[in-house]
C-alpha cells in the first residue's frame, strides 16, 4: 500500500504547517510532529454514520495508539482496516518530519493599482477543488489581534491598497518560486512576497509596519522550507520574542541557524509555564484531544 507523506500550511489564519501521512482512505495529521490524530474516510462510513470521516484515534511514538470511541458498529471493521495501516506508516515515517510542503496552489489578495500580490489568503493541494469565488479577506487570527498592537493599522493599509472592490487570484507555484495564474500567464518568483506579506513598500512607515508583523509571525514562518540562511537567521532572532510559540513549533523547523537563540527561547518557555505565566493567547490547534 502506498504511503504519502507531505505537509501543508494551516491557513486562515496562517498558524504554521500541518504534517500529513496518508495511506489509502486513512490520514494522520500533526501540528507538532509528535502527536498525531488518525482519521478514516470511506463512502461506506458516510453511508453508515453520515460523517465524511471518523476519528480512528491518536498516536505518538511515546504512548502508541489510543483508539477513539466510534459510535455504532456497522462500519467498525472497515474503520479498523483503514486505521491499522496508518500505525505502521507512522512508526516508519513520523520521525522524518518535517515533510515537504505540497499546497502549491495559492490565493492572494491583489493590489488594486499594481495587480501584484499583497498577502496570502489561502492555499490548496494540487488535487483539491478551488472554492467558489468570494470577496477576498485576509484573516490574521485572534492571536495577532490580541498580541500585535499595530494590527488595525496594517489591516487598514491592506484594505486601502486592495481598493473598493478587493480581488483575489489563484496561482500555481513552481519549485523555483515562480508561478502562473489560471489564464496561464507566468510570473517570476519576484512577483510573490517571500514571507506571504508584501514588505517592500516605497513608504518607509508602511515597510516598517509590514516588517513588524513578519517579525511577530516569525515562529510560524520558520516552518517554511524555501527560506535562505540569512532570512532564517533574522526570523529566528525575531521568533525568540515569542518563546511559547517557538517551543510549540520548533520541531518542525527544517533548519536552524542560531541554535543558541532557539534553545534559550525554549528554556524561557518552560520557565514561563512553570510560573503559570502564559497569560497571552496562543492560536488554537486545528484539532485537540
Amino acid at each position: 500500500m502506498i504511503v504519502d507523506c507531505f505537509a501543508r500550511r494551516i491557513m486562515s489564519p496562517f498558524q504554521g504547517v500541518l504534517q500529513v501521512v496518508r495511506v489509502g482512505a486513512g490520514e494522520a495529521e500533526s501540528t507538532d510532529g509528535r502527536h498525531w490524530v488518525l482519521y478514516a474516510a470511506h463512502p461506506d462510513i458516510l453511508a453508515h454514520s453520515g460523517l465524511s470521516e471518523v476519528r480512528f484515534g491518536t498516536w505518538s511514538a511515546k504512548d502508541g495508539l489510543r483508539r477513539a470511541m466510534v459510535r455504532g458498529t456497522a462500519a467498525g471493521d472497515l474503520i479498523e482496516q483503514i486505521g491499522q495501516p496508518l500505525i505502521g506508516a507512522l512508526e516508519a515515517f513520523a520521525e522524518q518530519t518535517p515533510f515537504p510542503l505540497q499546497d502549491i496552489r495559492e490565493y492572494w489578495l491583489l493590489d488594486a493599482i499594481t495587480r501584484e500580490p499583497l498577502v496570502l489568503i489561502d492555499s490548496l493541494l494540487h488535487d483539491e477543488p478551488v472554492p467558489p469565488a468570494e470577496s477576498p479577506r485576509w484573516l490574521p487570527g485572534q492571536a495577532a489581534r490580541s498580541e500585535f498592537v499595530e494590527l488595525d493599522a496594517l489591516e487598514a493599509v491592506l484594505r486601502d491598497r486592495a481598493g473598493r472592490y478587493p480581488e483575489g487570484m489563484w496561482f500555481s507555484r513552481d519549485a523555483h518560486g515562480g508561478g502562473h495564474c489560471a489564464a496561464g500567464v507566468a510570473y517570476p518568483a519576484s512577483h510573490f512576497p517571500r514571507l506571504m506579506l508584501k514588505t517592500d513598500w516605497e513608504d518607509a512607515e508602511l515597510q516598517r509596519l509590514a516588517q513588524a508583523f513578519v517579525d511577530w509571525w516569525a515562529p510560524a514562518l520558520l516552518q517554511l522550507h524555501h527560506l535562505g540562511d540569512q532570512e532564517r537567521s533574522k526570523l529566528e532572532i525575531s521568533a525568540a520574542r515569542r518563546a511559547q510559540a517557538v517551543a510549540r513549533l520548533f520541531r518542525l523547523y527544517p533548519k536552524t541557524i542560531n541554535e543558541d537563540v532557539i534553545r534559550v527561547a525554549r528554556v524561557q518557555a518552560r520557565m514561563q509555564r512553570s510560573r503559570n505565566a502564559s497569560a497571552h493567547y496562543e492560536e488554537p490547534f486545528i484539532w485537540s484531544e
